[in-house]
């Protein structure tokens, strides 16, 4: 499933630049920053706070609309209030996006450097984790949702690898808005932004608010 939702965004994104002529810079666009994430529960549950990655490009459709595809970074760290069963590895945990994403903006508010814009879309996510040590789930454990946060089940199974690792993919949708700040008369603006994430993980839903500062090209 999730390399048909992979080959449906390349698809669209590649859509998005065929009407560029090579000249014609002004409906090209261009993001790229980072900031940090705040998982919401369930995630939070599990969860603390990361920090995030994103770079993203597309085609203005006017001055008001584009479609952006973008490519997100986050980390899942565990949180430091769940308590853990003795002996249990520790875990990196990572989250990766590619989603396609309508934005719409003012571009100056009342003649000023300033604006603001909403953006929303949808996508692939995928959770991805590893751990750093072989571990004996004990037989009869119970199935808890911090077992299944972690993408293994608790039947007595045993991890023979030093490093194991495993990506919970599903599809999911996000929100949110931004302010930009036009630098001098060029086409560049420094912005920031905050997304509300929501992927349809198995048993345990990925939710997250990214709070990401950057730079964008129109």
């Amino acid at each position: 499933m999730s390399k048909t939702v992979l080959f449906t965004v390349s698809v669209l994104i590649a859509a998005g630049f065929a009407p560029v002529k090579a000249q014609d810079y002004s409906k090209f666009a261009f993001n790229i920053g980072g900031g940090i994430s705040t998982p919401l529960n369930p995630t939070g549950a599990y969860s603390g706070v990361s920090g995030n990655f994103v770079m993203g490009a597309g085609y203005n459709v006017n001055k008001s609309n584009a479609i952006i595809g973008e490519f997100m970074w986050s980390g899942l760290p565990s949180n430091v209030f769940v308590l853990q069963p003795v002996d249990f590895p520790h875990s990196h945990i990572n989250l990766y996006s590619l989603t396609v994403n309508y934005r719409h903006q003012f571009d100056r508010i009342n003649g000023s450097p300033f604006g603001v814009y909403f953006m929303a879309g949808g996508g692939w996510y995928q959770r991805h984790i590893s751990l750093d040590k072989n571990y004996a789930v004990p037989a009869g454990t119970p199935c808890t949702p911090y077992w299944y946060w972690y993408g293994w089940n608790c039947n007595g199974g045993v991890y023979e690898q030093t490093v194991a690792s495993k990506g919970v993919s599903a599809g999911g949708m996000n929100a949110g808005l931004g302010f930009t700040i036009r630098l001098a008369d060029s086409n560049i603006r420094f912005f920031t932004e905050a997304r509300y994430h929501y992927a349809f993980s198995d048993r345990i839903a990925t939710t997250l608010v990214p709070v990401t500062f950057g730079l964008r090209y129109n």
